[in-house]
């Protein structure tokens, strides 16, 4: 029997196409014929738009003669960057110069940048808003009053888990071709069936019904390709009412305007602690900065807050819990999902509290978590409603004990040196692989190859590779014989999305029981064509035998058959995930302080994951390196500015900084597979958890190394300086 589940495989799916060269993306679609599509985009970051005028004879459009669209300024802009007009023309030069002689009036309007500012209320961000505050939860659990009376020492402080810019490697584009009967976009998108449904919507209206949505290759996304962006729809539109192929392309700058950013949380709080170290309870206020008030965006984004709210006890028997939850609207891009969207917040808040709890006790960060850690879990649900799987966390840190004292000992050995080092840990608060479904078709093909069709999205994280594995455990062939698609919402009936690391747990689930589904049909209807019971007919390394005669049928054979007698050999099925995993982990380094320049290095980094069942460790371990650095990145290096008025400073890669090769980590990875999911694979997800876990991880080593308190992020050398005076 092949065993493919657990294999170390190479991307034997994704690579080739891009190694060579033959990789289609967005920009890579042309048309004879097309024209390209440049938007006008709002210079203010709130202001009415008095007037817009387009020039003469051109292919121009603005509210007025466009459909409403969530997202597209109307009467008033309340982001800079905001797209409120769009021009076609022969080619991209031609549009942009024709785009620069679009003259548009503004009122300029006083604009809310701040949180501090938002909250004064005396500006809105928007003229029609009562109030900045837009939204509003509170959990609570436990008495808090009581808590309070009995701690040891309460610590309290501000912590700010900063704005962030997804920053894929290819920015946002799409391209629509209408022929007079059938709309197809190709779109740069995790969601291209949510995309199908919401042009539906809109273009019903002109009597198109036949909509088809692409996902070409897709150059990242991190989850900011999740809504459905109003220029997708414009492109869409535009085709169908001039007949034409109409394509569009983000600048960088214009993406990192424009795409939804990410975190922007703050938590005001105050925690009780024993005199042992233990977190008896937590009180504090989290506000959310929205960004720019647009309710159908803001109200998924805020759960976000609610999400890291819920989280905040993380893995820690903590009983007593109060929290006011704020969304705020301001004038700056709206945010939305960002890798993790919540739960790396939460547990950057619960982490942070625990290592200021150890340092003011002066109790070592390792064993203030073995005495806060839950015990071993089998569904339990949280006092805040939040369940978790499955974990055995004292475990884990059993595990991860010996591997924490060997960098305090490299530590040491640095600062007997004279070094400033330090070693800082983190444990992951995660919730993963949520439902509500995923679809999955598979078919054995005349020629005995197997075909998965997937509804999920891949956009770059090997996800195919890993279903070709799954079908080829199923049918016991080498995942070579295994072709898998995705994106096209031609392929299969429905679809989701690759997003909240669910991809191989949910949509692998789906293809794990379409192919176990077939396997057994196939065997039903090749016992009937030999005349045999099916009992009497076993399945081995890919041919179908009877036991008795030792006569044998391929899978070419089976699917022949099975066409002949009126069955078509695939089973289509969509796996119902009706709660979520919860994946966990401990992550630890050690890093290097320069006393001269402030500059931080890290030496070792260590994570010891448990994801369960996990389908191929290369992929796997591959999340980690790439995760571990996006969260790292957060520490040390990504900071959106903004202007006073709204002006988004850090608009491309010269002002906002992303580590390079240069800044890249070796990491060491250990999958525990201590605890699994019900899924039938067995896998929890961990897409997210490096980015998770990695961002207070590289915090608490600086704050070891320089001995203060952190509060900010990132801890840009200067920062660093400043604290060592």
């Amino acid at each position: 029997m092949t065993q493919a589940i657990g294999k170390a495989l190479r991307r034997i799916i994704e690579d080739p196409p891009l190694i060579t060269g033959r990789g289609r993306f967005v920009y890579d679609i042309d048309f004879r014929g097309a024209l390209y599509a440049v938007f006008i985009r709002s210079q203010y970051a709130h202001a009415k738009i008095k007037s817009v005028r387009c020039p003469s004879n051109s292919l121009c459009y603005t509210a007025q003669n466009l459909p409403n669209i969530v997202g597209f300024a109307k009467d008033e802009a309340i982001y800079q960057g905001q797209p409120l007009a769009v021009v076609l023309a022969e080619d991209e030069y031609k549009a942009r110069d024709l785009a620069e002689q679009v003259e548009v009036e503004y009122e300029p309007l006083s604009a809310v940048i701040s949180v501090e500012e938002a909250l004064r209320d005396v500006n809105k961000a928007k003229s029609d808003l009562e109030s900045n505050i837009v939204m509003q939860d509170e959990i609570e659990v436990g008495d808090i009053r009581e808590t309070f009376q009995k701690a040891y020492k309460v610590v309290e402080g501000e912590l700010v888990n900063q704005r962030v810019i997804p920053s894929a490697m290819e920015p946002r584009g799409a391209v629509a071709y209408f022929d007079g009967r059938r709309l197809t976009v190709w779109s740069s998108t995790q969601t291209p069936f949510d995309l199908k449904k919401g042009l539906s919507a809109l273009l019903g209206n002109y009597g198109v019904y036949d909509i088809r949505v692409i996902q070409p290759f897709v150059g990242g996304a991190f989850g900011s390709k999740i809504i459905n962006y109003p220029e997708e729809f414009i492109v869409a539109y535009l085709s169908v009412i001039t007949g034409k192929p109409i394509k569009w392309f983000n600048t960088r700058s214009e993406d990192m305007q424009t795409t939804n950013h990410g975190r922007d949380m703050r938590f005001k709080f105050k925690a009780a602690f024993d005199s042992e170290g233990r977190l008896l309870g937590i009180e504090g206020t989290l506000i959310m900065d929205l960004g720019a008030p647009i309710p159908e965006i803001n109200g998924d984004s805020f759960g976000m807050a609610t999400t890291a709210a819920r989280l905040l006890i993380g893995r820690y028997k903590v009983n007593a819990l109060k929290v006011k939850v704020l969304g705020i609207a301001t004038n700056k891009t709206f945010i939305g999902a960002y890798r993790g969207a919540g739960r790396p917040e939460a547990t950057y808040f619960i982490e942070r509290i625990l290592n200021l709890g150890a340092r003011e006790l002066g109790i070592d960060q390792f064993e203030i978590r073995e005495r806060n850690i839950m015990d071993d879990v089998n569904f339990y649900k949280l006092p805040t409603g939040i369940v978790y799987d499955s974990g055995k966390y004292r475990e884990m840190l059993r595990i991860a004990k010996p591997y924490y004292h060997e960098l305090l000992r490299r530590r040491n050995e640095l600062r007997s040196k004279g070094k400033l080092a330090g070693v800082g840990i983190a444990i992951v608060s995660e919730i993963a692989s949520f439902g509500p479904f995923s679809t999955a078709k598979v078919k054995v093909l005349p020629n005995g190859r197997i075909q998965v069709v997937t509804g999920t999205t891949p956009h770059g994280q090997g996800d195919a590779t890993a279903f070709a594995q799954i079908a080829s455990e199923i049918f016991e062939v080498d995942p070579s014989q295994v072709d898998v698609l995705w994106g096209d919402t031609d392929l299969i009936a429905e679809g989701d999305l690759t997003a909240g690391s669910r991809s191989v747990t949910v949509g692998g689930s789906a293809v794990f029981e379409a192919s176990r589904r077939l396997k057994e049909k196939l065997l039903r209807i090749v016992s009937e064509r030999m005349s045999v019971k099916p009992e009497e007919v076993i399945y081995e390394n890919g041919k179908f035998i009877h036991k008795q005669s030792g006569k044998s049928v391929t899978l070419a054979e089976a699917s022949s058959i099975s066409t002949h007698m009126g069955v078509l050999p695939e089973e289509e099925y969509s796996y119902v995930m009706n709660l979520y995993t919860s994946p966990y982990g401990l992550h630890m380094a050690l890093i290097e302080v320069d006393r001269e320049t402030g500059f931080v290095k890290i030496l070792d980094y260590k994570a010891f994951d448990d994801v369960g069942i996990v389908v191929n460790p290369l992929l796997a371990e591959g999340q980690v390196h790439g995760g571990a650095l996006q969260g790292i990145s957060q520490a040390l290096y990504e900071e959106t500015v903004y202007t006073p008025e709204g002006a988004l400073i850090t608009s491309n890669f010269s002002d906002y900084v992303i580590p390079t090769a240069v800044e890249s980590i070796k990491v060491e990875w250990k999958s525990l597979a201590l605890a699994k999911s019900d899924t039938p694979i067995g896998s929890k997800g961990i897409g997210e958890l490096p980015t998770i876990a990695s961002t207070p991880t590289i915090l608490h080593a600086v704050e070891d190394a320089v001995n203060k308190n952190i509060y900010t992020m990132p801890i840009k050398p200067e920062i660093i300086l400043k604290l060592l005076d």
